[in-house]
């Protein structure tokens, strides 16, 4: 137990100081449609916007605890998705790769930044953690509730209850209805949408097939090839290399040498499949690359590069490298590798990286730097000092909900 219980100390640690900032970008949005759930203007935000459950939820809190309390949702669910990460590593390897993959959780930059304003890829996360925890655990109606509510947050968990039920067919030989209910939810939920004329989430589509909608510019691109463009390239270069995640690859590539047995390879399919499809579909999409489009794929990176490290001979030398880079990369931007990529600007009193222009302004939400830079900007409000940079500019409307009144 106590395995468990230091990372989820740790998570508490970093994240309590910054529970009551004002959100800003993608998280003020959200707060915004949250309160427009609440006050009964829902029909335009279930037409235009991804499935509505973050927005329910968030109103369902606000109508209890009041606007204050957002920041409560992302501790919680943090905690939530460390305990899933943990169960999850257990079940698949052992307790050791589990406290490793939990800790590496709870100290993951982007987790965490993600998580400051629970914006709706970190919800998804952590629903798809839990869901599998308890497919791993063979609780099968718990993963069928758990994945239809990652599916109702944000459609592209569909491509890991795909994963579950392809291995159902090829692996299992047995298809459970439990992995086949979050696709009946999906597709009620495109039905009613199209129902009124409209498609999934398309608002920033940039393919030649925007006119069309998200779900066929999927398939077109990968019919087609238009999957290798430069949307996906930023987002490959986001998973596979941005701010010291090339190094859990290497472990992760050397895990892949240790999973021998047909048994445990079995198990592992369906998040194999799950990694690739939503590699192949989801980053390659012709939208904005912002950074937490790859946070799905993330805690499985943790658990795999855990596992790669502890099966090396000098295991205590690169487990602690493991825990040095998830701390290194918490704190700061000084990946040499990324340096040569990106380019940084100031953001206050941060230095961090800016990426492309393709990546827009949350292409800053990636590790602690920017829960700093939320503090200041929300100190600076405070005191009626309302020249904020544009990169993270304030709504008055989240103001006034706050009753914030400096900023006008």
């Amino acid at each position: 137990m106590f395995a468990l219980i230091l990372p989820i100390l740790l998570y508490i640690f970093l994240l309590v100081p910054y529970l009551y900032l004002i959100p800003s970008n993608d998280g003020s949005l959200e707060f915004l449609q949250s309160k427009q759930w609440l006050i009964g203007h829902n029909y335009i935000t279930l037409m235009l916007d991804h499935p509505p459950l973050k927005l329910i939820l968030f109103s369902f809190i606000f109508k209890l605890f009041g606007y204050h309390t957002y920041g409560y949702i992302g501790l919680l669910f943090g905690i939530f998705g460390i305990i899933a990460i943990y169960y999850i590593a257990k079940k698949l390897f052992d307790e050791k790769v589990a406290f490793l993959s939990a800790f590496l959780m709870s100290t993951s930059g982007l987790f965490i930044s993600v998580g400051l304003f629970s914006i709706r890829d970190f919800i998804m996360t952590v629903f798809i953690l839990i869901a599998a925890a308890f497919y791993f655990y063979s609780r099968y109606v718990f993963y069928a509730i758990f994945i239809c509510l990652a599916v109702l947050t944000k459609e592209t968990a569909i491509f890991f209850a795909g994963s579950i039920l392809l291995s159902n067919i090829f692996v299992e030989k047995k298809v459970k209805f439990a992995s086949i209910t979050p696709l009946i939810i999906l597709g009620c939920y495109i039905a009613s949408i199209h129902l009124f004329g409209y498609h999934l989430w398309n608002d920033w589509n940039f393919s030649t097939t925007a006119r069309e909608g998200s779900a066929i510019t999927m398939i077109n691109n990968l019919i087609t090839l238009q999957l290798f463009n430069k949307y996906a390239y930023e987002n490959w270069l986001h998973l596979f290399i941005f701010n010291f995640n090339w190094i859990y690859w290497i472990f992760v590539i050397i895990s892949f040498f240790y999973i021998k047995k047909s048994e445990m390879q079995k198990k592992l399919f369906p998040i194999g499949l799950f990694a690739l499809s939503f590699i192949i579909m989801v980053l390659s999409f012709q939208t904005f690359t912002i950074n937490r489009y790859i946070l799905p794929l993330l805690p499985f990176v943790y658990i795999f590069a855990s596992w790669g490290a502890l099966q090396l001979r000098f295991k205590p030398i690169f487990v602690s490298l493991l825990v040095i880079t998830s701390l290194v990369s918490l704190l700061f931007s000084v990946d040499p590798i990324s340096n040569m990529i990106w380019r940084k600007t100031q953001v206050l009193n941060e230095n961090m990286y800016l990426n492309k222009p393709i990546d827009g302004n949350d292409g800053i939400t990636y590790n602690m730097q920017y829960l700093i830079i939320m503090e200041e900007r929300t100190a600076m409000i405070d005191a009626g000092d309302c020249k904020i940079p544009s990169i993270i500019s304030y709504n008055t409307q989240t103001l006034s909900l706050l009753k914030i009144h400096t900023c006008k």
